[in-house]
Order: C-alpha cells, then structure tokens, then sequence
C-alpha cells in the first residue's frame, strides 16, 4: 500500500472546528496536539514498545458538565513492531510500520481534587474509543520488504480503547500522555490461531507530547 500519511494529516487538519464557536449556546475549544507514538504488535514474537514513531491530531471538545468535555479528534498516527539487531537476537532486523487516520470519541474530566494548588489538583483523566483507518504500511526483514497481503493480510479498519490524563504547563499549553489498546484485530496470527478473546495481532501504542488549545 502506498504512503499517503502527509496526505491524510493534511487533510485532517484543514476539517479542524473554528474554536471558539458557540453552537446552542455552547462554546467549542478547539486545538492541535502532536508528539512521539512508542508502539508494539502483540502476538509477533517481540516484547515492549519497542517502534517509535509519531503522531498529530486536531481535536475540539465542548463541556457537558462543569468539570468535564466531550472530545472529538481527527489524527494521523504510526504504529507497529521493531526488532533492533543484536547479539541476543542473532543480528534480526525487522520493521513493521502501520499509518492510520483515527477518529477518537473521548470524556475528558477535570478533577477538582483539591485547593491546595499541587500537582493532582491540575491533572485531567481521559477515556473513550477510537475507529482508526489504514493508510500506509511497509514490513522489511533483514533489508528485504515482505509482501505478506495474501497469507496475512492487514484489516483496514480497527477500533481502539484509550485512556490517558492531561497536565499543564501554561494556560494553553498541555503534556499529554495516552495509552491505546486495539480491540480488534490488524491481523490474523501467521499460523490462523484464533480464540474468542485473541483473534490475531493487536496494536498496542503509548504516546507523549504536548496539546495546544486555540480558545
């Protein structure tokens, strides 16, 4: 599949909401975000989040409460597995990167933990799902690309559960930190093995970076 990430990213940025928008009385906030995606694909045989990459997303939320925002983004990400060579692993070469285009649906809820002013009082918890689409890809072993679409084909579509927390670090400037799991399956096992609760490989992806919101 072609390379078309910087394409969708592009696009998903012009679809940003104007911030500031009052809808029914309501007032949108829009943003952008972007940092580091450290991912790994469970069931390929390679432990930890071992292949970096990056991401960026354009969101706008709207409260629905007094300590808490319904949020939608539109995002560009990378995902997949790496295998470093080294002794250990008799010198294995092997990269194995995914593009999407992910529409997460998040609650964003601003705790009041407190009035003393410390570092819990500020923080923002998150949790929603996400419906990722594939745009891109590339497997290499050893310097050799791999054309496995007919024995393990990659889904186009798959859904994802998040959580994460937001931190400040001005008024408009955020650290922001995020956990994704993928519920269904990128593919299935080389071998075809499925269970009710392991149906195939599963992206797994931490990402790290900063929210700015345009009030």
């Amino acid at each position: 599949m072609k390379n078309h990430g910087m394409f969708f990213f592009l696009v998903l940025i012009s679809l940003l909401f104007c911030p500031g928008k009052h809808v029914m009385g309501q007032r949108f906030v829009g943003g952008l975000k972007g940092g580091l995606a450290a991912s790994e694909v469970s069931g390929d045989n390679l432990s930890s989040p071992n292949k970096l990459g990056w991401f960026g997303a354009v969101f706008t939320n709207i409260r629905v409460g007094d300590f808490s925002r319904v949020q939608l983004e539109l995002m560009y990400i990378q995902k997949g597995s790496r295998s470093t060579p080294n002794e250990k692993n008799n010198f294995y070469d092997y990269r194995f990167t995914l593009q999407y285009a992910e529409i997460p649906f998040l609650l964003v809820v601003d705790f009041p933990w407190g009035d003393a002013g410390g570092f819990a009082d500020r923080i923002s918890l998150e949790g929603g799902l996400s419906a990722a689409f594939l745009v891109g890809s590339n497997e290499v072993e050893n310097d050799r690309v791999l054309d496995l679409s007919g024995e393990k084909p990659y889904h186009n579509q798959e859904l994802n559960l998040l959580m994460g927390l937001y931190y400040p670090i001005t008024g408009q400037v955020h650290f922001h930190l995020r956990f994704s799991q993928g519920i269904t399956p990128l593919r299935p096992h080389e071998g075809g093995t499925a269970m009710w609760y392991n149906r195939g490989q599963y992206n797994t992806v931490w990402t790290f970076g900063l929210v700015w919101e345009l009030l």
